[in-house]
C-alpha cells in the first residue's frame, strides 16, 4: 500500500507538469527514482500510464482517467495532514503552588487559560508551607523571602498580613483598640508562631497575652477558622483580597504586618514544552500582577 501510494503521488505530480524531472524537483527524488515508481503503479495496475517520447512524456487515456479520479483525494490528503501539521501539538504541563495560593487565585482564574489555550494540558500540584519537595515542574510559584535560584523567575506581589475577624466578633472588637486582643482568641499559623509578637512590634504595642490560642496548619483553615467566629487571625494580602470584598472578613486594626516574604513564579528552562511554558509563565505574571494592584485600588 505505501508503494502504491508515493507511486500515485509521484504519478500525480509527473501528470500534471507532463514532467518526470519537475516530479522528481518537489519529491526530491532523481528523475529516474520517480520513473521506476510509475513503472510500479504500471504494474500494479497492468496499465501503461504514460507515453514516453524523448524529451517529453504525454499521460495514455488510462493515464488521463486515472489522474481525473485520483488527484482529487490526493489533494483532501494533502490538505489535511497540512492542517493536522498546523494543529497545535498537544502540551501537558506540571504547575506547583502553595495550597492557598491554588484556591484563592489560580482556580478561579484557571479557566479563561485553558479557553485561550485548549492544547496546554495542566497538571496542578500544590504544596504546603515548608515543603521542600523538590519534583520537576514546569512552573512554580514559591512563597520565599529571597529571590529565587533559577535562570528564569518574577516576582508576583510581596505578602502582608492583615489583622482580621468575623462581622460579629468585628462588631465586639473594634471599639476596644489593641487591648481586644487581651479578650480574644488568637489564630496562628504553626508554620509563623511569632506573627502577632512581630505585628505587636510594629504596633508599637505590648505583646498580647490572648485568653485562647489556636493552630492551624494551613491558611485557608486559618481563614476560614476566623471568617467563621473562632478567632481573631493575621490574613495574608493581596491573596486573601475576595475574603474581605465579601464582607466575610473585616479588617480589625490598621496596622498590617509586612512581610519579607514574596510570591514568584519560576519556569524551567529544561521542559518538554518550552512554547508553551513561556506561555504559562507569561499569563501568570500578568493576570497576578493585575491581583496585586486591584488590591492596592481596593
Amino acid at each position: 500500500m505505501l508503494v502504491q501510494f508515493r507511486g500515485l503521488r509521484a504519478f500525480c505530480l509527473a501528470a500534471e507538469h507532463l514532467s518526470f524531472k519537475q516530479a522528481a524537483d518537489e519529491l526530491c527524488l532523481t528523475a529516474s527514482a520517480v520513473s521506476h515508481q510509475i513503472r510500479d503503479l504500471e504494474s500494479h495496475l497492468g496499465t501503461k500510464l504514460f507515453e514516453r517520447r524523448t524529451r517529453s512524456v504525454v499521460l495514455t487515456e488510462s493515464g488521463r482517467q486515472l489522474f481525473r479520479e485520483v488527484r482529487p483525494h490526493l489533494r483532501a490528503i494533502e490538505q489535511a495532514t497540512a492542517r493536522f501539521r498546523e494543529r497545535p501539538r498537544r502540551a501537558p504541563l506540571t504547575i506547583r503552588m502553595p495550597e492557598f495560593f491554588a484556591s484563592e487565585l489560580f482556580m478561579p482564574q484557571v479557566a479563561s487559560f485553558s479557553e485561550r489555550h485548549r492544547h496546554i494540558d495542566l497538571r496542578i500540584e500544590t504544596t504546603a508551607p515548608g515543603d521542600s519537595s523538590s519534583g520537576r515542574a514546569d512552573v512554580s510559584i514559591v512563597l520565599t523571602d529571597r529571590r529565587p535560584e533559577a535562570p528564569r523567575w518574577a516576582e508576583l506581589f510581596p505578602v502582608r498580613y492583615v489583622p482580621a475577624c468575623s462581622p460579629e466578633l468585628h462588631a465586639r472588637y473594634s471599639r476596644a483598640g489593641t487591648a481586644a486582643l487581651e479578650q480574644a482568641t488568637l489564630l496562628l499559623h504553626q508554620g509563623r508562631p511569632d506573627a502577632w509578637r512581630r505585628w505587636a512590634d510594629l504596633a508599637g504595642v505590648a505583646a498580647p497575652s490572648a485568653r485562647q490560642i489556636i493552630r492551624l496548619d494551613s491558611m485557608f483553615a486559618l481563614a476560614r477558622a476566623a471568617e467563621r467566629g473562632a478567632g481573631v487571625a493575621l490574613i495574608p494580602m493581596p491573596i486573601s483580597q475576595s475574603w474581605f470584598q465579601s464582607g466575610a472578613l473585616l479588617r480589625l486594626f490598621s496596622q498590617d504586618l509586612v512581610s519579607p516574604e514574596s510570591y514568584y513564579v519560576v519556569a524551567a528552562d529544561d521542559g518538554d514544552h518550552p512554547e508553551a511554558t513561556d506561555t504559562l509563565w507569561r499569563w501568570i505574571v500578568d493576570v497576578f500582577a493585575e491581583a496585586e494592584q486591584a488590591s492596592e485600588a481596593a
